[in-house]
């Protein structure tokens, strides 16, 4: 279809001074024989049945017609919408005329959708929002893992009423507004012809169906808030500051709702001993300087993954050892979260060197000092 409109009763083969009746029997005449799921073979079927059902809707309303006939195509608007959801009044009934019971239209959900009872009725699942919470672990629990439970607020479906709002099922009743179809449609006029606007319905909240006795519990909310407790379990080298995931521990908005989700803060308090650096942790260690002259051994903090606990674990030190040196202990680090393996642990050597000292002792260092000159 070129981008410049046809008139409308050239679409539809008429003349401008047929009756009503007239552009209907045209109408059904042409929709038989262009309707894509009947007319496969022509590839222009499509853009001519919706040629064929925009004229059709200008023609056949007694207004949009006249103002068709003043000012031609500027005196209307047309809300194709419409015609892809099922809104268009009487529509169902006209193609239920055309090809039967069985209409391969579908009720206008989609060429070869399902009827438009169907789809309003269709089961969609709503999901729950999410919720955020937040738990202080030790150092210790972040390194081995550990079983937490966590105290939770969300809001559920009201058991009372069982999430229908309603004093009892008598009071849960067909939307006046709507009518029950969860949609409004308001028509305003202008100069240019009349303008269809389609939207959720205010009083029903585009459910079609309203409360007249509300459950004296949730106060027709539907839902009430729930205290539980769930049990979290933290993976082994999880990090300050990353959330866990709890699937299904978020709010349940009704009754057939997929719950959401808890997403859990994890806050490690500080542990002096050891500085992470990814899977690798540093132990900043002090020797006297007597050890490290002449060797020996040490004692540093180190994960024992046999027992899931910080230990002193005995570490050769090799004489003339010089400060900010790093010995590596492997596989003595941090866990991977995902995957196997851990990393490794250094080991840092501050070297200490005294800040008061006796006469004896000043001898005997300028003495070495002598000897090792």
């Amino acid at each position: 279809m070129s981008s410049k409109k046809r008139d409308y009763y050239e679409v539809l083969g008429v003349a401008k001074d047929v009756s009503t009746n007239d552009i209907k029997l045209a109408y059904r005449k042409l929709a038989r024989k262009y309707h894509p799921d009947v007319n496969k073979t022509d590839p222009r079927a499509s853009s001519k049945f919706i040629e064929i059902q925009e004229a059709y809707e200008v023609l056949s309303d007694e207004n949009k017609r006249s103002n068709y006939d003043r000012f031609g195509h500027g005196g209307v608007q047309v809300d194709m919408s419409d015609f892809f959801s099922g809104g268009i009044p009487g529509i169902d009934e006209l193609f239920k005329s055309i090809f039967g019971e069985f209409s391969p239209f579908g009720g206008f959900n989609g060429f070869g959708g399902g009827s438009r009872s169907r789809r309003r009725t269709a089961p969609r699942r709503e999901v729950g929002q999410d919720i955020e919470n937040h738990v202080e672990i030790s150092f210790e629990e972040a390194m081995f893992g550990v079983k937490k439970d966590i105290p939770i607020e969300r809001y559920t479906p009201c058991d009372e009423c069982e999430g229908t709002g309603a004093e009892d099922p008598s009071s849960v009743i067909t939307c006046p507004e709507c009518q029950g179809t969860g949609r409004i449609r308001k028509m305003t006029q202008s100069g240019f012809g009349t303008i269809i606007r389609e939207s959720a319905c205010y009083d029903c909240n585009g459910s079609g169906q309203v409360i007249e006795k509300k459950c004296k519990v949730c106060n027709g909310s539907k839902i009430v808030p729930e205290e539980k407790t769930i049990h979290v379990t933290i993976p082994p080298g999880v990090e300050n500051g990353v959330h866990l995931k709890v699937q299904g521990a978020g709010h349940v908005p009704s009754v057939n709702a997929i719950p959401g989700d808890l997403y859990l803060g994890i806050r490690i308090t500080d542990n002096g001993r050891f500085i992470r650096r990814g899977n690798d942790l540093y132990t900043p260690t002090n020797v006297d300087i007597v050890t490290a002259i002449i060797g020996g051994k040490i004692k540093v903090p180190t994960l024992d993954y046999k027992e899931n606990k910080i230990a002193e674990r005995e570490l050769p030190l090799p004489a003339g050892t010089q400060p900010g040196t790093e010995f590596r202990v492997k596989n003595r680090g941090v866990s991977y979260v995902r995957g196997r393996g851990r990393g490794d642990q250094y080991v840092i050597v501050n070297i200490e060197i005294p800040t008061k000292i006796t006469e004896k002792q000043k001898e005997l260092l300028l003495k070495f000092q002598e000897l090792n000159k």
